[in-house]
């Protein structure tokens, strides 16, 4: 005979307050004492969200009319990865401008829904390439849900993903030399929300500068007001 199905309301660890649920959502903040809370594999675990602020914004959100768009962020150590591909392929490493940018590389993992999974490799690469330079704040909440639906264990599996997608397809080409390159994140990911700003059909990254097709992201149309 099947176990029964014991469905449990979503309460915060917190205050106690039961939290919205939001479809396929894994982030939910508390009405009551407005904590962010993530899905996990064990259960609920508490998370900050950041918002990215562009270069002389002074610290300030971007204006309303944004969507924003969640991003796991994960760091990894630039000065290793070159190593590594130095060491797989000697001048292997000199071909790729960013990753030469600096110690600290950024890999960016989408984390909100789309019917089309290309959304994940497009959105993600472009931001590893760009490596933009911005500035966080801690998100205060204004009343729209956080559109995170991958929880950060299933982020971490794709960094490598991501990394391999943004590199030149000259580069991609060495297959079996990047097999040897393995990333390591130097910190726990952190949750960044981008604004983007609706332009026609397009969604325009107000940091970067780039745009990608509104249809990536679900329901993108009805997200921005």
């Amino acid at each position: 005979m099947p176990e029964e199905l014991n469905i449990k309301p979503l309460r915060c660890r917190h205050c106690g307050g039961e939290l919205p649920v939001m479809g396929q959502l894994v982030t939910f903040r508390c009405p009551s004492c407005l904590n962010y809370w993530v899905l996990a594999e064990e259960g609920l675990e508490p998370t900050f969200v950041y918002r990215a602020v562009p270069e002389g914004a002074g610290g300030a959100p971007a204006a309303g009319g944004e969507l924003f768009l969640p991003f796991w962020t994960i760091e990894v150590d630039g000065a290793d990865v070159r190593r590594q591909m130095e060491t797989a392929a000697p001048g292997l490493g000199g071909q790729v401008g960013w990753i030469e940018s600096g110690d600290s590389l950024k890999i960016y993992i989408p984390a909100f829904r789309s019917p089309n999974t290309y959304a994940y490799l497009k959105v993600g690469r472009l931001l590893t390439r760009l490596q933009p330079s911005f500035g966080i704040v801690r998100s205060e909440g204004d009343g729209r849900p956080v559109l995170c639906a991958l929880r950060v264990n299933e982020a971490v599996a794709l960094v490598d993903f991501i990394f391999f997608a943004a590199l030149p397809d000259s580069v991609q080409r060495r297959g079996e030399t990047l097999e040897k390159v393995r990333l390591h994140p130097t910190r726990p990911p952190r949750l960044i929300e981008f604004p983007f700003t609706a332009r026609g059909a397009s969604l325009v990254s107000v940091i970067g500068g780039f745009w990608i097709s509104g249809r990536l992201v679900e329901s993108a149309a009805s997200l921005v007001e």
